[in-house]
């Protein structure tokens, strides 16, 4: 991309952009051109500081490209010097956005420093604006958010760059710092093994509680049931003896009314007879003196 310049004044036309193909512009023009394909950035171990206090060093690439829709802005502002003017800027927001981030993100959740970092670096260099704002979400600007060029201020248009890719190379952390570091994560975990130890002490109790509370009720529920089963069966003995006692009480009734038996006299002297017959060790004879003789 570029734009038309004329040989004789060096003036440089910034009405209109040119992009690749022939243009028949006359023996006194020619075209300044700028890269229409991506500028590689490689950042070096950075020093930096992290939201503990901490100095690491971070090394990264981010690729970017220039913009048509910016390139007059580019022009004026910068010309063709705008490469280092770039990567201080960009070095300037990796470290203003690594302050605000804890050591342990950088040794532990290595995805979320990448984008943050990567999100600071395109609101600052990048900026918000295009031409047109999409309406899915994952081709918004890397910013987070996209403002329409006509409503676009001058602090928000960025370095007139879009920077589309950012990797994060090694981060360098100190030793001093890996002991200390490793030293803190120890104590945490020991104290996150005495707190669980306490907490499985509490459990335990609980536990334990929970159990007698359960084999009492058990205990109290089968002594109950134990109870209750005596008293059914009591009962079911007693209504059995009762029906029983009642059926043969209006049996007799029965018979001394078939046999013309009506005085007590002569309902006693049955009910020994029938108690007689109904022994095992007495034997009844007929035709002897004594009506009954017992056998031992």
């Amino acid at each position: 991309v570029g734009f038309k310049r004329r040989k004789s004044t060096g003036y440089v036309d910034i009405s209109e952009v040119y992009t690749s193909g022939r243009y028949f512009v006359g023996p006194d023009y020619t075209f300044k051109v700028f890269p229409a394909d991506a500028n590689f950035v490689a950042l070096n171990e950075i020093s930096v500081w992290t939201g503990d206090k901490i100095e690491i060093k971070i090394s990264c690439n981010f690729q970017y490209f220039l913009r048509k829709d910016f390139l007059a802005d580019l022009h004026e502002a910068y010309n063709v010097d705008y490469k280092p003017v770039v990567r201080g800027t960009a070095i300037d927001a990796i470290k203003g956005r690594a302050a605000d981030l804890p050591i342990d993100d950088y040794i532990r959740n290595r995805e979320n420093i990448e984008k943050e970092l990567f999100k600071a670096l395109a609101k600052r260099v990048d900026g918000c604006c295009r031409e047109t704002c999409p309406t899915e979400e994952e081709k918004m600007p890397a910013c987070g958010y996209c403002i329409e060029n006509s409503l676009c201020k001058n602090d928000e248009r960025g370095m007139f760059v879009e920077v589309r890719y950012f990797q994060l190379l090694a981060v360098d952390v100190h030793d001093d710092v890996k002991s200390r570091y490793l030293r803190q994560v120890t104590e945490a975990a020991e104290e996150e093994r005495a707190q669980f130890e306490l907490r499985e002490k509490v459990v335990r109790k609980e536990t334990e509680r929970i159990k007698n509370e359960i084999y009492n009720e058990a205990r109290e529920i089968t002594q109950n049931a134990s109870a209750k089963a005596v008293v059914i069966d009591a009962e079911a003995k007693a209504k059995a003896l009762r029906v029983v006692e009642e059926a043969r009480s209006e049996g007799l009734k029965n018979l001394y009314s078939a046999l013309g038996i009506t005085t007590d006299e002569e309902k006693a002297a049955f009910n020994y007879l029938r108690s007689l017959r109904q022994n095992k060790n007495i034997k009844l004879n007929v035709g002897y003196k004594s009506l009954a003789q017992f056998q031992n």
